[in-house]
């Protein structure tokens, strides 16, 4: 056996380790370039699996988007027509008013002259609108059009389907002071055909008359099918997509090439392009392979995949796609450069294992030199005192430009980087999305799992949107909850909806903090340059609204910045404003809706329902206000108001001395929660000497949903004070039969959705008798909201309600009105 001596030992530990790597690098290089090669196959397979699904969705969301955008702008046909005509009536009256005012003392006939010479010559919509003036008992006053008729009466005059027009509109308007009415008429230019017309009218109480307008309602959906095409014709993705919308008989409505717009497709090209175009106009929510017979420049094959989706009020095919050499042209790139990738990779692993050997073999001959181990030991301390302060010194720089908990750059990079992304995007004519994210609901981890929970939630989430960001693309810690995002040269729509889906998908999985599984979500405004600025902090500001409506219409939705949602918002400002003040100049009122009894038609109480007419906005409807004060805090006022005005009334005009007229009122989310809400209920109903058992309190079930562990005692303690406690809109929301068996709740409110469909809907039917089954098995009270037709009635009387609560019973009226019309009869009842 050899000795083995200080020389051999010495050689040993100096060429031993060397010989060791190299060996296991030369095998490690073996697999690792086989394992190279076999990823580089799967991730061509992958990316092509991968960008057909892209693809596809890219498609289907364009086009979704688009027959969304077309739906929309259909169903406002009418209620533009509506408002538009209604504006001018009231101009039209106010001009009226006016010059009454202003020749009262002069003779009616003469003031007649007036008032018809300045509204005679008036038009609007485009020359097509005109006003109209008959006396309520038919005869013509006024007429542009038929001047010839004016001075005779109309009262018998028909249109084409029976409907006597004039002695119609008389009755509405005198009965109601204005209003809606639909007649058939022919047009000046088709005179043999009918179309129908929608007008207003006002009544003009001085000299009996009503002033009145209409416009044909094709007429408006022809501005409004112009405007849309208009917009969809300048709709671009990628580098070859458009949209192609065709009418039901092939005519091509929208394309990129303007010069085949009004062209028939299928009169167009080769017998393959007619038979594409055949497919396109039969296909509905389905992929077409077909030949295009457009071919834009840079495309040679007319092979296309396209998605097609048909909007059936109008008849159009709305349709997106690429060209199948778009497709081919993608592969070969990714598969070229995934050989690419793979000789570099290759190289790189040759070269890494032969200077890692190297430097192992180095490292050796140092190692058995003692006066070196004593130099390098000085040199490292050396080494390590210099890094240190390195450190030290970029730490400090770090934090002062970026946030301390989650690392992310803070306020003072902001601006700089999302400028240096508007100056890349402006040379590169691209766009640049500035995206403002706030976290849903984190102040309830914060309350629920303390602060430190927060900071470790907001710690992941920051590393996970760092994980995807390229480059020049940028996110910063906006403060609290908040992050913004920068991503500049962005191609389209698409590829920046393709960014939220990014943010998006890191809240997909849940989080795991403290040993705790957490869901989150967020809401997103988005902000364009150049369209929406070109100022970081304009940028900022317009992201920051639009989420601020993102979150009002909806927790965890998107929302991108456009000239509509600014107008709301102003407006949104204005209403604020006005409604700050609504109280204290007296604008506010109370309207009750009786409810009757299903089985014997008495009274059995009434809804208070708030409402609002402001001298500059007019009547402002109770579902604008109400959820604009729910947001600004204003809810408590408006809530005091509603409890003691509909207290004071009822208690005085139905006192408890004569009858048990039950008063309901509704309680916001928010009033309900707070501390003081029982004892200023309880302090407004002794007020007005109102017993308990006569109040209805009626909630919604979001509170239920958010707030079920603090809602529960106060449900009860209203409930060990005599109340009686109301599930409104029962059905429309998430109720749960937990909350039925969990909360003391005493009624039921079916909303008139269900009731409106119940006769036509075997679904809508079922849910009814559900909740008629559920009310009886817990002993509640059910009550029917928006009963309008005596068939309605009659079923939910047979299958059980309770109580019938709708227009049919009878409209939201006046205090007096209630009075004069139901206290002498409730008290015969009595």
């Amino acid at each position: 056996m050899d000795v083995l001596t200080d020389k051999k030992l010495l050689n040993l530990i100096t060429y031993a380790p060397a010989t060791i790597v190299g060996a296991f690098t030369l095998l490690w290089l073996a697999l690792s370039v086989t394992d190279i090669v076999l990823n580089s196959k799967q991730e061509l397979i992958d990316f092509q699996n991968d960008y057909q699904q892209r693809q596809d969705t890219i498609l289907t969301k364009q086009v979704e988007y688009i027959a969304q955008q077309v739906k929309f702008a259909r169903e406002q046909t009418e209620s533009q027509l509506q408002e538009t005509i209604r504006d001018r009536i009231y101009e039209a009256h106010r001009i009226a008013t006016r010059l009454y005012e202003s020749n009262r003392n002069l003779p009616e006939e003469r003031v007649t002259r007036i008032i018809t010479d300045a509204l005679r010559v008036m038009s609007f919509n485009e020359g097509r609108g005109y006003f109209f003036i008959y006396k309520i008992n038919g005869l013509s006053v006024m007429h542009p059009l038929f001047p010839n008729v004016e001075g005779s009466s109309l009262w018998d005059y028909q249109d084409s389907r029976g409907n006597y027009i004039v002695q119609d509109m008389g009755a509405k308007v005198k009965v109601d002071g204005e209003g809606f009415y639909r007649w058939w008429f022919a047009k000046p230019e088709q005179q043999n055909e009918q179309f129908e017309k929608i007008g207003f009218g006002k009544y003009f109480a001085p000299y009996d008359w009503f002033i009145g307008t209409g416009e044909y309602v094709v007429d408006v959906e022809a501005d409004i099918k112009k405007t849309v095409l208009e917009w969809i014709r300048n709709l671009r993705f990628g580098q070859f997509g458009y949209v192609l919308v065709l009418d039901a008989d092939g005519t091509i409505l929208s394309h990129v090439d303007s010069n085949l717009i009004g062209k028939n497709a299928l009169e167009l090209g080769t017998q393959a392009n007619i038979d594409g175009a055949k497919q396109l106009l039969n296909a509905d929510n389905e992929f077409v392979r077909y030949s295009a017979s457009y071919k834009p420049e840079g495309v040679s094959e007319s092979a296309k995949i396209s998605y097609v989706m048909k909007e059936p009020s109008w008849g159009w095919s709305i349709s997106a796609g690429v060209y199948a050499e778009e497709y081919n042209r993608a592969l070969k790139e990714r598969q070229s450069k995934l050989e690419e990738e793979q000789n570099d990779a290759v190289v790189q692993m040759i070269i890494l294992s032969t200077i890692t050997t190297l430097f192992v073999a180095l490292c050796s001959l140092w190692l058995s030199r003692g006066i070196a181990q004593r130099f390098k030991r000085f040199q490292s301390r050396i080494s390590t005192n210099f890094n240190q302060l390195e450190d030290t010194k970029n730490k400090l720089e770090h934090l002062a430009r970026h946030d301390e908990l989650t690392g992310l750059p803070n306020r003072s990079l902001l601006h700089e980087q999302i400028s240096v992304g508007i100056c890349n995007s402006r040379l590169n004519d691209r766009q640049l999305a500035v995206m403002f994210v706030d976290l849903d609901d984190f102040k309830k981890v914060n309350d629920l799992y303390g602060h430190s929970a927060g900071d470790q939630l907001l710690s992941q989430i920051s590393k996970k949107f760092e994980a995807f960001l390229k480059p020049d693309e940028f996110v910063a810690r906006f403060g609290g909850d908040e992050f913004i995002f920068s991503f500049p040269n962005l191609d389209s729509l698409v590829e920046t909806e393709s960014k939220v889906e990014q943010i998006k998908a890191v809240f997909a999985q849940p989080f795991i903090v403290g040993g705790r599984t957490l869901h989150a979500s967020c809401s997103i405004g988005v902000s364009m340059f150049p369209t929406d600025g070109d100022d970081p902090e304009d940028l900022i500001s317009k992201a920051d609204i639009v989420l601020y409506k993102s979150k009002a219409r909806h927790k965890g939705d998107v929302l991108f910045f456009d000239n509509t949602i600014n107008q709301q918002v102003q407006h949104d400002f204005l209403v604020e404003r006005e409604l700050r003040r609504a109280i204290e100049h007296n604008e506010l009122t109370i309207a009750y809706q009786p409810q009757l009894e299903a089985k014997t038609d008495k009274l059995y109480g009434v809804e208070a329902l708030l409402r609002w007419h402001n001298p500059l906005l007019g009547h402002v409807s109770p579902l604008e206000f109400i959820s604009l004060a729910e947001e600004n805090g204003l809810i408590h006022r408006l809530g005091e108001f509603a409890i003691d005005r509909a207290c004071e009334e009822i208690g005085r005009l139905f006192p408890d001395s004569h009858n048990d007229l039950r008063l309901s009122i509704n309680i916001s989310p928010t009033q309900l929660m707070d501390n003081g809400f029982v004892e200023l209920l309880e302090s407004t109903v002794s007020k007005h000497q109102l017993p308990s058992r006569r109040i209805t309190l009626e909630i919604t079930e979001n509170v239920l949903i958010n707030d079920l562990p603090k809602v529960t005692p106060i449900i009860g303690r209203l409930k060990s004070l005599g109340y009686t406690v109301s599930l409104d809109d029962f059905g429309t929301g998430y109720s749960s039969l937990s909350y039925l068996s969990a909360l003391p709740l005493d009624e039921l409110k079916i909303d008139q959705i269900f009731i409106d469909k119940m006769l036509s809907s075997e679904h809508s039917d079922s849910l009814v008798k559900a909740i008629l089954a559920i009310a009886e098995s817990s002993d509640m009270t059910v009550v029917a909201e928006g009963v309008e037709t005596q068939a309605q009635k009659d079923v939910l009387i047979q299958y059980g309600c309770d109580v019938l609560q709708g227009y049919f019973i009878e409209r939201p009226i006046s205090i007096d009105q209630l009075a004069q019309k139901y206290s002498e009869k409730y008290l015969e009842f009595e």
